[in-house]
């Protein structure tokens, strides 16, 4: 009997290991394979520890018990693994740990009691076992994605089922048909997988590959929609497993507004999609897209696109459901970069078109310039208008050829700067434009890279007119300080003339031989001398402001040029229109104008040549402010009517280098001169509120431009009038705070035959006056000094007399004024005025006039 045993146990472990190796000569291996070889040495091993027992060759120890359970244990853990492999289910991630459990269990078997305990813990381990084999099996079969697959999945079930129960039969009636039971089933399991090829068709490898190997989501729903298979990419984005997600529904797993685990049905037949094959309806076209999320085992939800493809039989019922999900992370970043680099083009484009328009439509003069070259590429209108040419003749120019003159810097310093710094603030710089004009400018400069080019974008502010202006206002500002210091001088020194002048004038009365005459004449004459000098420092003060009255143009025109040119062999050439306005100025001022241009272009013509004068009418009322000529202020004059006024000489023109200087005080190119000439000529024209130019080339000449305002009202010519003053006797009230100016007017008003009565300021000659009103004995002539020092003024004092006497007749004198009284006489009740120094003939003209009023 034990030899018939152990050739039964020979037999059987030579057909196990047999098998075995045979297994491993496959030349298609796979882990299924190597797993099956693996059980089938576990078993081999097993039973040969069985058979040593049996046979006697070892005795029935502890450790030869822990051998066997440690195989025997071995053998559950490779099927288990080989099951799982069988029916291509997931394995777990700590699956592998499941290798090491032979040993903890070994110990546990021999600590549990026998026989009772080990025959309980045996049978509760088959029973895990083979529950655990059903379920694989099952779920096998659940997902098996045809037919075919489906059927050999169940045959192999049955197979396994049979044995399963020949296994518990034989080990309760002989361990050698247990053996052999293991055998047969090992053997069996050899030919399926190996010449059967039912694994092929119970896995269905192929189907599974392209499951696996497709980047889109695949989950395999049954006719309720529960899930029966996910594919690999649908394992690795949700974490979940075949084993874990199968046979729940589809809502545990996809998220959609509509879909819930009571409408499930419902959800499906909505979305489903299956072709009828008629062309028409839920067959044609393409599957719905349905815009869902994925659930994953974090709990994350993963934006997907859905579709649902209906599984039909022959008889075209529903068997079953395909949901595609297309992740769309990828797809929602991608049109989130789009949609970011469509912005970022439209803020490109925008900031493109801002650029545009800044560079087109700037005031400012642009200039892009290349860094290396130090040519133009492009410039805007504004430099246009600057540099007075066009920027297709600008563009290929370096900097140099325009005519660019940088102040403070030299070119090649500038472009070293703007290497090192990028950046260069304002500096000042000039051009040359194409009509030989200076435009002053005021640049900045910033590097930048363009189409893999260094550049230069170049800032030009025009600031001509702003240093034109600046040098008026400078100008002026010197002007005013000089007349604060002439206005006070030419006071005291008037008083001075007016006494000197007086006494010659009754010198003159009172002498009759010609010889004695001669030297009171010759100094008479150094006197009105020095009365002129006066009047040209008055012209820097406050007091010098012009007596406005209309002027005969052309008379004092031809009279002040001729004074100039008396002594010389210079003629003057005249032309004035016939119809020409009279001036509305001061005729003493104008005609100081045109004395000191004439005379400063004889002495520039060294006294040969001739001198143009002409003058014209202008009429400024309906022109645009950019057509009119420009005053003191930079600012068009103001409408209305004037008259233009050319002084051109023959001399040699003024060089570049000082026509800015020409106007200013005391500049002058003569060794003798004061400088004051063209100073005071500015000062009366500003005052005028006229404007003036120069035009002059040098070896051709100078022109001098004068504006001033007129008057185009035609006036009848008014009949002249006497200057012999009324005979008879005549009172006159006289106030001036000098007591040498009030005795020698005192003088020369009684050489006429006048009663004087004196007053040192305004508080006496309105006492005097009103005591003389009050006695009826009037006074026919005021004469009130403007300024009195410490005491009240001559317009104060004439308020109050005409309050008391409001036809009194009122002159005003003074040889300095600060207010605007000389010019606006009548306004403060004045009949005359009397500018100190006055002679004894410009003394009785005046009392003349007023008296024959």
């Amino acid at each position: 009997m034990n030899v018939l045993f152990s050739l039964n146990i020979a037999f059987s472990l030579f057909l196990v290991l047999g098998a075995s190796l045979l297994n491993l000569a496959q030349t298609d291996k796979c882990s299924i394979h190597y797993r099956l070889s693996w059980l089938g040495w576990a078993l081999s091993v097993t039973m040969s520890v069985y058979f040593l027992w049996h046979n006697n060759f070892i005795a029935l120890s502890v450790p030869y018990i822990a051998l066997l359970s440690l195989f025997s244990w071995m053998c559950i853990i490779l099927h288990v693994s080989f099951i799982i492999d069988l029916t291509a289910c997931r394995r777990p991630r700590h699956f592998y740990l499941l290798y090491l459990s032979p040993i903890p269990l070994t110990f546990f078997s021999l600590l549990i009691p026998r026989p009772v305990g080990l025959i309980t813990f045996v049978v509760c381990v088959l029973c895990f076992l083979f529950l655990f084999s059903l379920r694989i099996l099952l779920a096998w079969i659940h997902s098996s994605s045809d037919e075919r697959a489906r059927r050999d999945a169940q045959w192999m079930l049955i197979t396994f089922i049979v044995f399963a129960i020949g296994i518990f039969v034989s080990v309760f009636n002989s361990l050698t048909g247990l053996f052999w039971v293991l055998t047969v089933w090992y053997l069996l399991t050899y030919v399926v997988i190996n010449h059967l090829k039912i694994f092929s068709h119970l896995s269905n490898v192929e189907n599974q590959l392209i499951m696996d190997n497709v980047f889109d989501i695949i989950i395999v729903l049954d006719r309720d929609g529960r899930i029966i298979r996910m594919n690999r990419r649908c394992c690795q984005i949700t974490g979940l497993s075949d084993l874990l997600i199968h046979g729940r529904g589809i809502e545990s797993l996809v998220v959609h507004p509509d879909l819930a685990a009571s409408g499930r049905g419902h959800w499906l037949d909505r979305f489903g999609w299956y072709d009828t094959g008629s062309g028409s309806g839920s067959g044609s076209g393409r599957s719905p897209s349905i815009d869902a999320s994925l659930t994953t085992i974090n709990g994350e939800e993963i934006p997907v696109d859905l579709r649902v493809i209906c599984l039909v039989d022959l008889q075209k019922k529903i068997t079953g459901y395909i949901v595609s999900a297309s992740d769309m992370r990828i797809t929602l970043q991608l049109m989130k970069e789009i949609s970011d680099r469509e912005y970022a083009a439209r803020e490109l484009a925008l900031s493109e078109s801002k650029f545009s328009r800044m560079f087109i439509f700037n005031p400012t003069g642009i200039m892009i310039v290349n860094l290396e070259t130090l040519m133009i590429t492009d410039a805007n209108p504004a430099i246009e208008e600057i540099l007075e040419c066009e920027s297709s003749a600008l563009s290929g120019k370096t900097l140099a050829e325009i005519g660019l003159e940088m102040e403070d810097i030299t070119l090649v310093e500038f472009i070293e700067k703007i290497k090192m710094e990028g950046t260069i603030s304002e500096f000042g710089a000039s051009f040359k434009t194409e009509s030989n004009k200076k435009r002053k400018c005021r640049l900045s400069a910033v590097s930048f890279d363009l189409n893999r080019t260094g550049n230069i974008l170049l800032a030009v502010a025009d600031v001509t007119q702003q240093e034109t202006l600046s040098e008026a206002l400078g100008r002026k500002q010197q002007v005013e300080t000089i007349g604060v210091l002439a206005g006070g001088i030419a006071h005291d020194f008037n008083n001075i003339l007016v006494v000197i002048l007086g006494h010659i004038g009754l010198a003159k009365m009172r002498t009759v031989d010609k010889h004695a005459r001669a030297p009171i004449e010759k100094a008479e004459q150094a006197c009105l001398r020095a009365r002129e000098i006066t009047g040209q420092l008055l012209a820097f003060s406050r007091g010098g402001k012009p007596v406005i009255g209309r002027c005969d143009t052309r008379q004092l025109i031809v009279d002040a040029a001729m004074v100039s040119v008396n002594d010389s062999s210079i003629a003057c050439l005249f032309d004035i229109d016939r119809d020409i306005w009279p001036l509305k100025a001061d005729r003493i001022q104008i005609g100081q104008i045109i004395t000191n241009l004439v005379s400063n272009a004889v002495q520039a013509m060294d006294g040969r040549g001739i001198i143009e004068i002409s003058a014209r009418n202008k009429n400024f009322k309906n022109l645009a402010p950019q057509r009119r000529p420009r005053g003191f202020d930079a600012k068009p004059l103001p409408e209305g009517a004037y008259v233009e006024i050319r002084v051109q000489d023959q001399g040699p023109g003024i060089p570049e280098a000082i026509r800015s200087k020409i106007f200013d005080p005391f500049f002058s190119t003569k060794e003798k001169g004061t400088g004051l000439g063209l100073s005071i000529v500015y000062s009366i024209i500003q005052n005028h509120l006229g404007s003036i130019n120069l035009e002059t080339r040098e070896g051709d000449g100078a022109t001098f431009i004068i504006v001033l305002p007129a008057d185009s009202v035609i006036v009848k010519p008014e009949k002249s009038r006497t200057n012999e003053y009324l005979s008879g006797k005549m009172r006159v009230l006289l106030m001036d705070d000098d007591v040498q100016v009030r005795e020698m007017a005192s003088a020369l008003l009684e050489s006429f035959g006048y009663e004087v009565m004196e007053a040192s300021d305004g508080d006496e000659a309105t006492l005097r006056y009103q005591e003389a009103f009050e006695a009826d004995q009037r006074f026919d002539v005021c004469i009130l000094d403007l300024m009195v020092q410490g005491g009240v003024s001559g317009i104060e004092c004439a308020k109050k007399i005409l309050a008391i006497d409001s036809e009194a007749l009122l002159i005003v004198s003074s040889g300095y004024s600060d207010d605007p009284v000389l010019s606006h006489f009548r306004d403060y009740g004045f009949r005359g005025i009397l500018p100190k120094p006055y002679t004894i003939e410009e003394l009785r003209n005046v009392l003349a006039n007023i008296l024959v009023q």
